[in-house]
């Protein structure tokens, strides 16, 4: 089962030498940018959906989202699963939506090589909150955002088991 939704959008990511600490591969901190990057360019797409009523045909996500909004990062999560060291080929950040709430989503993310069977380096998700620029307090997703987000929805991310996870952490204390 490929990691990476086929309706995801899949963002080239091009590695730095400045990327790599010193263990010879990509900082642990430096993925979250990379997460980052996707998101952000996930915000500039222009999904293929009506025109809201009153909007403009092909806007962005962000324009979708209303000129007095911004999206904020709530939480994040990553999980490193293979090191990922200096290379000249970019790695492949895929990012789609795993939930959609009143005023909040939750973002899925893998980064990978190009290849869809390819290796999974991370894995991430991020709760991103819709708030009003003036205040900073959530407001409701408008509509045309919502259906935007609903054509890039896919599974939860396949994080590791966290149940396995709690019964090592019991068993231990025991």
């Amino acid at each position: 089962m490929p990691t990476v939704p086929p309706n995801a959008p899949r963002f080239p990511i091009q590695l730095r030498f400045s990327d790599i600490d010193s263990y010879g591969h990509v900082n642990n901190v430096t993925y979250l940018g990379y997460l980052e990057t996707a998101r952000v360019l996930l915000q500039l797409l222009r999904p293929e959906l009506p025109a809201p009523a009153g909007g403009e045909p092909g806007a962005t996500l962000r324009e979708l989202a209303g000129t007095d909004n911004q999206t904020l990062v709530g939480r994040q999560e990553i999980e490193y699963r293979v090191p990922l060291e200096f290379r000249t080929e970019p790695v492949h950040v895929g990012v789609w939506v795993t939930r959609i709430g009143n005023s909040s989503f939750d973002l899925g993310y893998a980064v990978v090589d190009q290849d869809q069977t390819g290796t999974v380096h991370a894995l991430g998700a991020s709760t991103m909150v819709l708030a009003a620029a003036a205040t900073g307090r959530p407001v409701p997703l408008p509509d045309g955002y919502r259906a935007a987000l609903q054509r890039w929805a896919g599974p939860p991310v396949p994080f590791r088991s966290s149940t396995q996870a709690a019964g090592a952490g019991r068993e231990a204390s025991q």
